[in-house]
């Protein structure tokens, strides 16, 4: 059986039927969030390193086959943004500190998000049940 390690979504991914529509099986999704990082969307979203900040997001177990099929080959769905495999440790509401992989970006254009990339976020993290000023801090993206 192949190992599934755990992923950590926190854009465009972060709900796990966008994950199932983009070929992969997420496994045993809760929300979580990372610490001293924040949530940056310009056009798409990104984390930043941020000492005392949180992003929230998607813990969810993946296979080494589904991480490839989602950030491996395809740039066309990434807008060309090249998103790296980087080593977090996610925080649960149960209490937990899980490590998993993310993908960051090294740098984003800057430019605005569109309101419909916006509306998906916001619907995700609306599923997550993810903390009400947090909702706000992502529609504030396409104030």
């Amino acid at each position: 059986m192949a190992r599934k390690p755990y992923a950590f979504f926190y854009g465009g991914y972060m709900d796990p039927g966008v994950l199932k529509a983009a070929g992969a099986s997420p496994e045993n999704c809760e929300a979580g969030y990372v610490a001293d990082f924040e949530l940056t969307v310009g056009p798409l979203a990104n984390l930043e390193g941020k000492k005392d900040a949180r992003a929230y997001g998607l813990l969810a177990q993946l296979s080494h086959a589904d991480l490839d099929k989602l950030y491996g080959g395809n740039p066309v769905a990434l807008k060309g943004a090249p998103y790296l495999p980087e080593a977090v440790l996610v925080h649960t509401d149960d209490g937990r500190a899980v490590p998993a992989m993310t993908y960051i970006c090294p740098k984003l254009s800057g430019e605005k998000p569109d309101q419909a990339y916006i509306a998906k976020l916001l619907t995700a993290a609306g599923k997550l049940q993810l903390p009400a000023d947090y909702l706000a801090m992502i529609q504030s993206f396409a104030d």
